[in-house]
């Protein structure tokens, strides 16, 4: 029995590994995402980005002029992307051909640090009284409010009507309210999700958090990257210059 429980976990390991694919870029990734469906997007540093699919397939590009704050592939028929230089949002197309640009309403923050997608909606976090407020009626108004009191936060993302707020002591939950729930103590740069899991990259590992238990585990990388990413059937590591896909059995 111990013979066989050791043949298993070696094939697992071996087929979640398995690499399928490698991609160089010509500049340094500055930010990388997946959508719902599973492809990949990345941004360099000089503004470029591309969509990939499951198997390093270019199926789309685009240049930004400037680079995001916030980017969100959302499920892949739009992405979002927020430029608090511009104070504005930007939807963007599947094959990032295109994109329709707007201002986000100067009444809705004096200064808005970070804003995300919810739904048709947004959450706008504003740094002047650092308030956190969510819209109403398609982004024309303000459904509510909550005052959050100082932080530092660098990201924001909504997923399974949770709100997830990225900062240098961790990853804070809030609900879709706007209320903290609790604090994931992890110091990273960015995170991910796998059905009612949230990921993150952490000693060359992805430490994977139940949403609802809170029950934990881990899955050893191939080796360590800046960002890492887990899909129905693919990881993918995302390192300076380097993209590498590998199959992967959840």
């Amino acid at each position: 029995m111990k013979i066989v429980l050791i043949m298993l976990l070696c094939v697992d390991v071996c087929v979640a590994q398995k690499k399928l694919a490698t991609v160089d870029l010509s500049t340094t990734v500055s930010y990388a995402a997946v959508d719902r469906p599973g492809d990949l997007y990345v941004i360099m540093t000089n503004g470029e980005a591309i969509k990939l699919d499951k198997d390093g397939k270019n199926i789309g590009k685009k240049k930004f002029n400037t680079l995001p704050t916030i980017f969100d592939p959302k499920d892949g028929t739009r992405a979002f992307a927020y430029y608090r230089k511009l104070q504005a949002i930007e939807s963007i197309a599947p094959d990032l051909s295109d994109g329709d640009f707007s201002p986000l309403h100067p009444e809705f923050a004096v200064n808005a640090w970070l804003v995300c997608p919810s739904k048709n909606e947004l959450w706008i976090l504003d740094s002047a009284d650092f308030s956190l407020k969510k819209t109403k009626e398609k982004g024309t108004a303000i459904a509510y409010e909550s005052m959050l009191g100082k932080t530092n936060a660098t990201y924001m993302r909504e997923y399974l009507n949770f709100l997830f707020m990225l900062d240098p002591k961790g990853i804070h939950i809030l609900n879709n309210l706007g209320k903290e729930i609790r604090v994931i103590d992890a110091s990273v740069i960015d995170f991910g999700f796998l059905g009612e899991e949230i990921y993150y990259v952490s000693n060359a590992s992805l430490q994977l958090v139940d949403l609802y238990t809170t029950e934990k585990r881990q899955i050893a990388l191939p080796h360590n990257a800046q960002f890492a990413f887990l899909t129905d059937d693919r990881m993918i590591l995302v390192e300076g210059k380097k993209i590498e896909f590998f199959q992967f059995a959840p």
